[in-house]
């Protein structure tokens, strides 16, 4: 009797391993692959591990704008992202350039009310194309202010690479100062209303 009640606890104990193991095993297979995020401020990474970033011109048009390092060579070609407007055209705004050695250029419009200091990728014209390398064309997705474009390379694409590594390309970062606003206006109102709380107790 006692080695039968042993053996089905081990059965239930097995199963549900087995169970557990199945579970996390379909759910890493979900996950996605690596993630390159990179944005128009210089803030880039590689799954969490952050990219060298610099200013440099790039070599087909000598335009200065920001440059990221990737961990791998990146098929060359452009990726363009357009931001849709109220007129239902498609506007231009950021160019995601790879050379195929491990660069990628970040050029974004300078709109006529930016003031210095302009961001790093910010450029008062884009870049011409180059006739012989692919293009992939974008439609920006989120709020005016925090809006971009997930891409996954098709093979031989732009961005192409042996790491299989997807890209988040941020066009628009929002400004830190109104983040910044809302959150010491919460905190003032939350601190006044504590205030009030005490002094009536």
């Amino acid at each position: 009797m006692k080695s039968i009640k042993s053996m089905n606890q081990l059965v239930k104990v097995s199963a549900a391993f087995v169970f557990t193991s199945a579970i996390a095993l379909a759910t890493a297979s979900g996950q996605p692959g690596p993630v390159i995020t990179v944005d128009e401020l210089g803030n880039g990474t590689f799954n969490g591990t952050v990219l060298p970033s610099f200013q440099s011109p790039e070599p087909n048009s000598g335009i200065v704008t920001l440059t990221y390092r990737l961990p791998f060579p990146g098929a060359p070609g452009d990726v363009q992202l357009f931001e849709p407007n109220a007129a239902g055209t498609n506007q231009l705004s950021d160019i995601i350039r790879f050379d195929g050695n491990g660069n990628l250029w970040f050029f974004s419009e300078r709109e006529p009310t930016d003031v210095p200091p302009f961001d790093p990728a910010d450029v008062s014209q884009f870049p011409p194309p180059i006739a012989s390398l692919p293009v992939v064309s974008l439609i920006e997705t989120g709020p005016e202010g925090n809006n971009g474009a997930f891409y996954t390379p098709a093979p031989g694409g732009p961005g192409d690479n042996s790491a299989g590594a997807s890209y988040n390309f941020i066009s628009d970062v929002p400004e830190p100062s109104a983040g910044l606003l809302a959150i010491l206006g919460s905190g003032f109102v939350l601190a006044l209303n504590w205030r009030r709380q005490n002094k009536n107790n």
